[in-house]
């Protein structure tokens, strides 16, 4: 019989008794038997049509937690033993995950940091960064006045926008981002104050070198370096919205169940729909 491999885990070692402690490759008896227990229940749920998964709140704050603390993903991956794909399908989907999944993730320690975590010199991948920077410019949003918002001083979102240092970013620096783009998201730079012909030129440039609007993105996607949008056909939010409100509208579902039916959250098709409704019908949700 072939006994399946244990990965070294972080952190202390559970007390005995506990199966986390056998799932780190204590035989005594107590952790033997809280082992046993637990296929025991799992089978049990099984039997009586129970589902094994668990939802995916506690688990997605958690990574959220890790990446504040200045764990990246490829870390998150290697100790949860999960494949890139999984990690962001858990992200983006928020479908419920396996136990043991969620358990393996959970196991990951949240590292304790002074003062001002976001400080630190951790640094994180630039991918997610660098597109919501060129999404900002695809807008219409200059690079100058992306560094005034920023606070980062003047050159610097020019500089990562032309992916010439590397491939990380700090921890602090793509938190900023984040969150500068969370608050413009939505708005256009002339309501802004950023002049007409200024904002116009921004989107001409950002256009000659093809990087996707606003319209092209969902939130989760920034950071999945799997995922690329097609610019070329329908923009996802109009995509979602029209399926959506079809399935509402003519068949009867909740937008609950059309998001369901869709593959994504009902946050998402609130949002498509919102956005849909503001730009071409000039209506609220």
């Amino acid at each position: 019989m072939t006994t399946a491999r244990r990965v070294r885990q972080p952190g202390p070692m559970p007390d005995h008794g506990d199966v986390r402690r056998y799932r780190r490759g204590c035989t005594c008896q107590p952790c033997t038997s809280a082992a046993t227990a637990e296929v025991k229940k799992w089978k049990f749920l099984r039997e009586n049509g129970r589902s094994s998964l668990v939802p995916a709140d506690r688990v997605i704050r958690h990574i959220w937690r890790l990446r504040y603390a200045g764990v990246t993903d490829i870390e998150i991956r290697e100790q949860a033993r999960l494949s890139p794909p999984h990690l962001y399908q858990i992200i983006r989907t928020k479908a419920p995950v396996r136990h043991f999944t969620a358990a393996r993730i959970l196991a990951i320690p949240v590292p304790e940091h002074t003062a001002e975590p976001n400080r630190n010199g951790t640094h994180v991948p630039a991918l997610g960064s660098i597109r919501r920077l060129q999404t900002l410019s695809a807008e219409g949003w200059p690079a100058k006045e992306l560094d005034k918002l920023l606070d980062t001083g003047t050159g610097y979102v020019s500089y990562l926008l032309r992916e010439v240092g590397g491939d990380t970013v700090r921890l602090f620096t793509a938190a900023a981002i984040r969150n500068l783009y969370a608050d413009l998201d939505g708005q256009t730079p002339e309501e802004n104050g950023v002049p007409a012909g200024v904002a116009k030129l921004a989107r001409a440039r950002a256009a000659k070198k093809q990087w996707p609007r606003a319209a092209y993105w969902d939130a989760d996607d920034f950071d999945n370096p799997d995922f690329e949008p097609a610019t070329h056909g329908t923009p996802r939010y109009i995509e979602l919205a029209e399926n959506g409100l079809e399935l509402e509208q003519r068949q009867g579902y909740t937008r609950e169940q059309a998001a369901d039916r869709l593959g994504v959250t009902k946050d998402n098709l609130q949002q498509a729909i919102t956005r849909y409704r503001r730009i071409h019908l000039g209506a609220a949700a």
